[in-house]
């Protein structure tokens, strides 16, 4: 006899495992861009006090970073992904995620080589958009109707 299991991707569970996953991953992203603001604002030890953590700590924590890209001008993300994950983590609508999806300055996606190899980086490309369906960040909905707009 065979069973007939709910796709563990499809079930409730899943979606509460990925807004959890993602929510702590922009936060994380948020707390290292203040981090970034508030080290020109005020030193190290103003800033391990406040957040309750040694002046090593926020020395780390400041090379940590340093290497997280600022949002871009007019988004709280910077990149395409970046808004799907908000979006996934349940901060911004379905509304707001295909206006700012479409409202994106996207790179260009880089050239293939003769072996199909991606010659370049494809962070910041539609690239983005279409590995956050793959990623169930945003749905096949949202994805066309980004693709549609972007492309009249």
């Amino acid at each position: 006899m065979s069973q007939v299991l709910e796709s563990p991707r499809d079930s409730e569970m899943a979606a509460d495992l990925l807004r959890a996953r993602e929510l702590s991953e922009v936060a994380l992203l948020d707390y290292k861009r203040n981090l970034k603001v508030a080290a020109k604002q005020m030193t190290q030890k103003q800033i391990a006090e406040i957040v309750r953590l040694s002046q090593p700590a926020i020395a780390t924590a400041l090379k940590r970073a340093a290497k997280v890209p600022d949002a871009i001008a007019g988004f709280k993300a910077a990149s395409p992904h970046e808004v799907c994950q908000r979006y996934a983590a349940g901060l911004i609508s379905r509304k707001e995620v295909v206006r700012q999806l479409v409202a994106w300055p996207y790179n260009d996606t880089p050239k293939f080589n003769e072996f199909g190899e991606v010659q370049g980086d494809t962070s910041g490309t539609f690239t983005d958009v279409e590995n956050a369906v793959m990623f169930g960040l945003i749905d096949d909905s949202i994805y066309e109707e980004v693709f549609n707009q972007l492309a009249d």
